[in-house]
């Protein structure tokens, strides 16, 4: 096969900045971790990102529930609605811009 991957890798196994033309380094290993740009992450994974904070949330308000009752059923029920709010956000957004 031939043309580019997402960040600009050669598909058939060379490496376009004249490493091993075997594509032996396929691992990803050479790559270095940096910053992520907002526009490289996209609705699924904002949607991830909020679904886990709504979770988080959930399961603080759940330990606070045990310790001082209402203020923790509050927060659960707040966690619990973000969680279920964002996969039905992403479809929404699919519907829209698909």
């Amino acid at each position: 096969m031939d043309g580019d991957d997402a960040d600009g890798g050669d598909t058939d196994g060379g490496d376009p900045a004249g490493g091993d033309p075997a594509g032996g380094d396929t691992d990803g290993s050479d790559r270095e971790p940096g910053p992520v740009d907002p526009e490289e992450i996209g609705p699924a994974g904002a949607m991830i990102t909020v679904a886990f904070t709504g979770s988080v949330i959930a399961f603080v308000g759940f330990g606070l529930f045990v310790l001082l009752g209402d203020i923790g059923f509050v927060l659960v029920v707040i966690g619990l609605v973000v969680v279920f709010a964002s996969p039905v956000a992403y479809v929404r957004y699919r519907q829209l811009y698909a």
